[in-house]
């Protein structure tokens, strides 16, 4: 479901990207630990990192879909009906170049979050910071306002020239 004809996006489609990744920190910041120290605890202390990938591409899915389920409640059955003489187009949910920009867009959130993230909390550790949360809790935000940054612009441009955005 493209936004509005010139724009990016629109105030309800920001919305629920914005409930959808909410729920998603929510979920990374309490659920997530509580998964890895019950793993730790029965000594799966090796397969951490590929078990941390499994988890944040799930993740990365379940938000997808209730980005597009709350975006579809918020916005309504579809466009307006069209005139009289022309027939109705069906209402879309998504389409096969959205689902693409998203999935990319969250590759790339994939790929900050694997290959810098350690480097940022390895460097907040030697300078002798205990408690971690609120500083993951801030890089989460950024980074899911990068990759709605990407995702936006991937959409737009996977449109094409004279297609709604």
């Amino acid at each position: 479901m493209p936004a509005p004809r010139g724009k990016l996006t629109d105030l309800p489609e920001i919305s629920a990207y914005v409930l959808a990744h909410v729920a998603g920190i929510a979920w990374g910041t309490i659920v997530t630990p509580m998964i890895f120290r019950s793993l730790i605890a029965q000594g799966y202390r090796d397969h951490l990192q590929l078990i941390a990938l499994a988890l944040a591409t799930v993740s990365s899915a379940v938000v997808l879909l209730l980005f597009l389920i709350l975006r579809r409640a918020m916005t309504g059955a579809g466009a307006p009906p069209p005139p009289a003489d022309l027939p109705a187009p069906p209402p879309k949910f998504t389409d096969l170049r959205e689902i693409a920009a998203y999935v990319l867009a969250h590759a790339a959130g994939l790929a900050w979050a694997f290959t810098v993230n350690p480097m940022i909390y390895r460097s907040l550790v030697a300078e002798g910071h205990g408690n971690l949360m609120l500083i993951s809790i801030a890089i989460s935000i950024a980074i899911s306002a990068v990759v709605l940054l990407v995702f936006l612009f991937l959409r737009k441009a996977m449109a094409g020239p004279g297609a709604p955005s």
